[in-house]
Parts: C-alpha cells; structure tokens; sequence
C-alpha cells in the first residue's frame, strides 16, 4: 500500500484541481479562473468574411463541429436551437454561429445550409485550415481526424457551446449533459 500513496495522492490532488473546471464546464458558471479562452476572429460565411467584432448582437453562441458529424453536432447545435427558442423576443440579442473543424470538406455554403437547418439566424464559418486552427487554439477546441480515407472519414472533436459576450469573453461553457434551460436561464443572465 505505501509503494501506491504517492500515486494516490496524485490522483486525489488531480481531482481537486480539476473539479471547480470541471463543475463549470456541466453547470454553464460564469468564467474560469486562469482560462485563457476566447477572443474575436474573422472566418467566411455565405455573405462574405465575419469578422465577430463587428456583430451587432450582445452575445454569441459558437459550436464547433463538422457537417458530416453522424450524432453529436446535430444534436448540440438543436440544443443550441433549443436556446434560441427560449429566448424568446431576445433572440436577436445573440448571435449563433457554428464553426467547422473539418474545412477540407466543409465550404462556407455546406456549413451555412447545416447551421440554417437548426435555426434560420444561424451562420456556418469557415475557412482554410490555417484560419480554422487558429480559432480552434483561442477557444481550445480538440478535432483529430479519424480514419485514412481522404473523404469518409469522421473528426473526433470537443464538444461544448461556448457563451461569449461583445468583447468575445468567456460567459459560460455548457457541456452535452448541461440541460437547455439552465443554459437559457444562464444566456438570460448576461443579457
């Protein structure tokens, strides 16, 4: 047993860093001590280049995720749509936008019509790899491509909906198991 106490306390001292992140990430809490998420970015839509400081609206919603996405994109993005309905009157007040991870195969028309299925209002961004990476390391996003198939193949990736306010701070994280309206009731809170 005292060959195993120092892995043990290891273990212990991981989890009480990690619970306050992690207790954020389920609950939707304002902000993360020491988080360094965030901050504006230009990515292409259908209408042109994006550049998310000149959005007119007090806060944004961002999913990252890919069209092709068999099961969790379409199902976060409809509870992203889920937000927006329980917004009400509100709902022009926040911005929804979906970024891909996957820009080899999704063009700014694919990822547009995508993000328009779950709400009209919604925009797809994309761009080159480059770009894409670039914001996927301001918000901390995780995407691996998975397979060798150059064109079916499917992108493990994080999958959180990120609430920013104007300056493109970080307001709140909710996770997959985060239920809609508790995030309702967060985005309200900001508002």
């Amino acid at each position: 047993m005292k060959r195993y106490a120092p892995l043990l306390v290891a273990c212990l001292m991981a989890g009480l860093v990690a619970f306050p992140f992690i207790r954020n990430l389920t609950t939707g809490e304002k902000g993360m001590p020491g988080a360094q998420i965030g901050g504006h970015f230009i990515l292409e839509t259908a209408e042109g280049p994006l550049d998310t400081s000149t959005l007119k609206s007090d806060l944004m919603l961002i999913y990252f995720g890919y069209t092709y996405c068999p099961d969790v994109c379409p199902t976060e993005l409809a509870r992203m749509a889920g937000i927006y309905e329980g917004l009400g009157d509100d709902q022009a007040r926040v911005s929804g936008l979906f970024v891909t991870v996957d820009p080899k195969r999704d063009t700014v028309n694919a990822v547009t019509e995508y993000a328009q299925v779950f709400d009209p209002s919604f925009r797809g961004l994309s761009g080159d790899q480059g770009q894409i990476e670039q914001v996927m390391r301001q918000y901390q996003v995780y995407a691996q491509k998975v397979g060798d198939d150059p064109e079916n193949y499917t992108v493990d990736h994080s999958s959180r909906i990120y609430l920013m306010d104007q300056d493109a701070k970080l307001m709140a994280l909710f996770s997959m198991d985060t239920e809609i309206p508790v995030m309702i009731e967060q985005v309200k809170k900001f508002l």
